[in-house]
């Protein structure tokens, strides 16, 4: 319930912002054109072209370090081909874990997973 009402109250005022930020002039324009022709400018142009620049080069090394993640962890060598399918006829099966845990130890480990599934409450 209080979170209906809750929802609902920022739903007006999210409203609310948007139609005085359409209307309602500062100056010679209202809010949503300022913002308008301040990202038009030449100086936003350029942010915007260099942020592209630098962050378009993270998201292409992150996605290789995921497929390299996923191709580590997974039972046979995975290999990107030009449309990204296909898989190593010449992989290593899975091989099994190198490490013996006790009864006692999985249990432990378990209970850890276990807790991080639940979700804390509000």
């Amino acid at each position: 319930m209080f979170r209906l009402l809750k929802f609902a109250l920022f739903l007006g005022l999210f409203g609310a912002g948007v139609f005085y930020g359409m209307t309602v002039k500062l100056g010679e324009r209202t809010f949503f054109q300022h913002v308008q022709a301040i990202w038009e400018t030449k100086e936003s142009q350029e942010l915007r072209r260099g942020t592209k620049q630098k962050v378009g080069g993270l998201v292409d090394e992150a996605t290789d370090k995921v497929v390299k993640g996923v191709a580590k962890n997974a039972p046979g060598k995975v290999l990107m081909r030009g449309d990204g399918t296909g898989t190593d006829t010449d992989a290593v099966p899975a091989q099994p874990p190198q490490e013996k845990l006790s009864s006692q130890d999985r249990k432990a480990l378990r209970n850890i997973i276990g807790q991080g599934r639940v979700k804390p409450s509000e």
